[in-house]
């Protein structure tokens, strides 16, 4: 018989065993279970940490059973309990290699025993702030695909803003091959040394976005720092921390899903 995985971290399991109903490929068995992408159950087969009825196996398209007993680092599959968090996230630092070579990931950040984490959307190496991380699917889709779910960013240019360039950018600023791009509300927090500090909410807007309306106006970008998304705040969370998110936060996200069904029909409120 092969010997079994000895590498056995804590994972944050439901305690429920993972039933399947129908037969299906290892690796995609493990990515319903929660465990992941694709790409990464697939890496926890070939890497020896799969028995299955006792044989470890590592082709991650062996075709899983109904009635098969799976066990990942000798322990039986159990649905994981989502996590959620928050991170603050340094300069410098890319949510995958594609972002920038070399350089350390967000994902170095992660809780080690919590199998199965992605971020929600990507902010790029320049820019530093708030980050949503969650091991639930869905989760994380109604955050990327939400159309109603504030986004706040805190940036600094230099020059001075004028009152004239802040109602420009309200009213919308026409970027080449990227169309109208309209912030819901733009405010001066500070003029010093020649730098202006504003803050900027925007809807289904991303930081590309926000910093080439800025250069439009030709101000360089100094720094931007996303401080919000939706009713989930940065806070004092330190560069490079990590928090769980409270239940209201969590919640607040799904409730999110209701808004943009409404806003989908056209049956809002009052």
């Amino acid at each position: 018989m092969a010997r079994k995985p000895t590498h056995n971290p804590s994972y944050a399991s439901s305690g429920v065993p993972w039933k399947r109903e129908r037969a299906m490929g290892l690796a995609r068995a493990l990515m319903k279970a929660g465990y992941g992408t694709r790409i990464q159950t697939s890496e926890m087969v070939v890497a020896g940490r799969i028995t299955v009825d006792d044989e470890l196996i590592f082709d991650p398209n062996s075709m899983l059973e109904v009635g098969s007993h799976l066990c990942l680092d000798g322990k039986p599959l159990t649905l994981l309990r989502p996590s959620y968090y928050a991170f603050n996230k340094p300069v410098r630092v890319v949510c995958s290699v594609s972002d920038g070579p070399e350089r350390r990931l967000v994902s170095d950040f992660f809780p080690r025993n919590i199998p199965g984490l992605l971020t929600t959307g990507r902010l790029d190496g320049k820019t530093t702030g708030l980050l949503l991380i969650s091991n639930d699917r869905r989760w994380n889709n109604l955050v990327t695909g939400s159309k109603v779910l504030e986004q706040e960013f805190r940036v600094q240019v230099e020059g001075e803003l004028t009152d004239l360039e802040i109602a420009v950018m309200i009213a919308g600023v026409h970027l080449p091959k990227m169309g109208l791009f309209k912030p819901l509300s733009v405010k001066i927090v500070e003029i010093l040394n020649n730098r202006t500090v504003v803050t900027m909410v925007v809807l289904e807007g991303r930081v590309r976005q926000v910093r080439r309306m800025l250069s439009t106006l030709r101000h360089k970008v100094v720094f931007v720092r996303r401080t919000r998304i939706g009713g989930i705040r940065l806070g004092d969370l330190p560069v490079g921390g990590i928090r769980h998110l409270t239940a209201g936060e969590i919640h607040s996200i799904f409730g999110s899903e209701k808004m943009t069904s409404r806003t989908v029909t056209g049956k809002g409120g009052d």
